[in-house]
């Protein structure tokens, strides 16, 4: 019989050399990882969710969280908002009840003040921390794209997830990491080249899914795209992906599932974005203030300036 303490070739201590024969072996002793979420993120994977500037990956990640913590805890890892802004989203804004997580969701805030953001091997050592302390093996970090962006080497991209990696091997654990994608043609599917620093992050990634904007049901209409996976077979790629509504019920906002689709008949057309933007142009120069026309198109008023400003 074959155990993880078989004599095998090794190369200074850092390689163990076995058979493939004996890798399978040994592997098949231990049990198959488990869903985390749908087949989009497996126990023991780094996973990544990338989408555009208010597509509702937080929400989708913060959604995932929730339903994991119902069985292990997880730490939510949060770059992005204050307590405060946590708190009004998942808050009625019509009778003012607060929605009521699981003591398994830790949420994390990060001080910048307290640490030099360029030190990613210090990050790194203060999630590890956390970890320790609160013997948590699921981590979401919201999002990559904020350490990155505050490191000053060009390539912190990939010696994060190299670090991140690292630590899932030491600790045994399972991680999602948030990311933006560049700017990008709605028209376009999605991809593996549409992750921010794709080359330096998806090359590490177990699997990878993306929330895109839907055409249909606009402005609340999304999908999600499976584009990248290790441990089960591709569920959602182009021809079946998920289709979603961004919705908020009460207290609880989140990324209703809807069916599946076919990527090709959800994009937004270029006919579309064109008219939009005449649109928009038109209702400007007739003095309609911003926020009139990002009401009246379905639109989110960022997007209102930002094609103004071009």
């Amino acid at each position: 019989m074959i155990t993880d303490a078989t004599p095998a070739t090794t190369a200074a201590s850092v390689f163990t050399v076995r058979s493939a024969n004996q890798w399978i072996e040994l592997a098949s002793r231990r049990p198959d990882p488990k869903s985390l979420w749908l087949s989009l993120w497996h126990e023991g994977e780094v996973a990544c969710l990338f989408a555009d500037t208010n597509m509702g990956k937080s929400i989708y990640a913060i959604q995932i969280a929730d339903h994991v913590s119902q069985s292990r805890p997880v730490l939510y890892f949060d770059f992005e908002m204050s307590d405060k802004q946590f708190q009004l989203r998942y808050t009625d804004a019509n009778n003012g009840s607060i929605h009521k997580f699981t003591d398994n969701f830790m949420r994390v805030e990060f001080s910048p003040v307290n640490i030099d953001v360029s030190d990613l091997s210090g990050i790194i050592s203060h999630i590890s921390a956390v970890v320790d302390s609160t013997k948590a093996r699921v981590l979401i970090i919201d999002n990559i794209s904020w350490i990155c962006n505050r490191a000053e080497s060009g390539d912190s991209a990939g010696e994060l997830m190299q670090l991140l990696i690292d630590l899932k091997r030491r600790k045994n654990l399972s991680i999602l990491v948030l990311a933006h994608t560049p700017k990008r043609n709605t028209s376009s599917k999605l991809t593996q080249n549409s992750l921010a620093g794709s080359k330096r992050i998806a090359n590490f990634m177990d699997s990878i899914f993306a929330i895109g904007a839907s055409s249909i049901d606009r402005p609340a209409g999304r999908y999600i795209k499976q584009i990248k996976v290790r441990s089960s077979e591709l569920q959602y790629g182009e021809d079946h992906v998920i289709t979603a509504r961004l919705i908020k019920e009460g207290d609880y906002i989140s990324l209703q599932h809807t069916g599946f689709a076919a990527e090709s008949e959800l994009l937004v057309d270029i006919d579309d974005e064109l008219a939009n933007k005449e649109t928009i142009k038109s209702l400007s120069e007739s003095g309609m203030s911003i926020r009139m026309i990002a009401e009246t198109l379905g639109l989110s008023k960022s997007k209102v300036q930002r094609i103004l400003r071009q």
